[in-house]
């Protein structure tokens, strides 16, 4: 980390934690809904504005809004950012753009497509051994390791959702992944229910406690999971301390806002939170070491 990531990061704890100013640190910036796929777990392509696609004037208007908020994470998603194109602007001239503005720039991927994308950090969704993630993501399990194998991404890793028909594969799925040395990490969180349209495939508190329990042996064995040890015990029953107002959101019409990933894209129900993310930025404002650590390691390292 060079003296300006430092100076941006020293800037940002001083708004905050001293002087008491809500400053969002980590946007989830939604480019679109449009996707190439029709995952089962996924509500957004269900919905009735599921084409809803965001222009080049309106991403920039709501980077540059970002920007004077304070934040300094931009996150892209979707749908699938990375097919995301207004006239000659494509993904990679946002990345840019924002680059320019932020200390990270980052973007989730179905990891269908050559995973090359111009963001500091970039992830590829996998949920599960072969079969498992076929049924989750339609059929695309070959194509998203051969996408991770021939990736040249300086940070890639792996985000896992764990739910109901894969979280017994997670070990396998970490072994398997041992062996593609382009992946640096992997990051958990939990399938949360947005009652949408999708599958249900919430966790039960049990499975939940032994998905936990695994997730945290493996982490101890070796395994490159990036979650902290203790916001991953956090999310048994949710009583951890949100500071929601880390978060903001951007949506495929230009709408920003801050607060809960959820709010205004579904009914939000803490208890059912499974957005690790959330928990392990409020735990670094909290001064929580392992949190600090795995921002540390997986935006900054």
């Amino acid at each position: 980390m060079n003296p300006s990531d430092m100076a941006q990061l020293a800037y940002f704890f001083l708004q905050t934690r001293v002087l008491g100013r809500s400053k969002p640190l980590l946007a989830s910036f939604k480019l679109t809904y449009r996707c190439n796929l029709t995952c089962p777990a996924c509500p957004f392509h269900l919905r009735p504005d599921h084409e809803a696609h965001i222009s080049w004037d309106k991403a920039l208007n709501a980077l540059e809004q970002l920007d004077r908020m304070g934040c300094r994470i931009v996150i892209f998603e979707g749908g699938e950012p990375l097919i995301w194109r207004d006239g000659a602007h494509g993904f990679d001239d946002l990345c840019a753009l924002a680059r320019r503005r932020f200390l990270r720039v980052g973007a989730t991927t179905n990891g269908t497509r050559p995973l090359s994308a111009a963001t500091d950090v970039l992830w590829v969704s996998l949920d599960g051994i072969k079969a498992s993630h076929d049924r989750l993501r339609c059929g695309t399990y070959d194509e998203v390791m051969a996408n991770l194998r021939a990736s040249v991404h300086p940070r890639l890793y792996v985000h896992y959702t764990l739910n109901r028909e894969n979280w017994r594969d997670f070990p396998l799925a970490l072994a398997q992944l041992r062996d593609i040395p382009q992946v640096k990490g992997v990051t958990v969180q939990f399938f949360y229910p947005y009652a949408q349209g999708e599958a249900d495939l919430a966790l039960e508190r049990h499975e939940r406690a032994e998905a936990i329990a695994a997730a945290i042996r493996l982490k101890k064995a070796g395994y490159p999971i990036l979650n902290s040890e203790g916001r991953l015990e956090a999310m048994l029953d949710n009583t951890w301390r949100c500071h929601e107002w880390l978060l903001a959101n951007v949506e495929p019409d230009g709408r920003v806002s801050t607060g809960c990933y959820v709010r205004g894209r579904g009914e939000v129900n803490c208890a059912a939170c499974g957005f690790t993310p959330v928990a392990e930025a409020s735990g670094a404002y909290d001064l929580k070491p392992g949190a600090l650590l795995a921002g540390w390691r997986i935006f900054l390292e």
